[in-house]
């Protein structure tokens, strides 16, 4: 995948990225889309190389940017 060449984490930032993921995906209702767990991937990954580093933030982040595709 293209879009995330050249991006590399710590192993730390790695298991925050988890965490906010696992959390965003576990407030949405079942059953969840692939697209829907792709986009939020894809939103957290996108934050966190602008920097952003609180997990929460992550999540709710990611989440209204979903929401604000569907």
């Amino acid at each position: 995948m293209t879009v995330f060449q050249g991006t590399s984490f710590s192993p730390d930032t790695i298991a925050m990225m988890t965490r906010a993921l696992n959390e965003a995906v576990e407030t949405l209702p079942e059953p969840v889309s692939s697209g829907h767990v792709q986009t939020l991937a894809k939103n957290i990954v996108d934050l966190t190389s602008q920097g952003e580093r609180d997990p929460e933030r992550l999540k709710l982040l990611a989440l209204l940017a979903l929401r604000s595709r569907t």
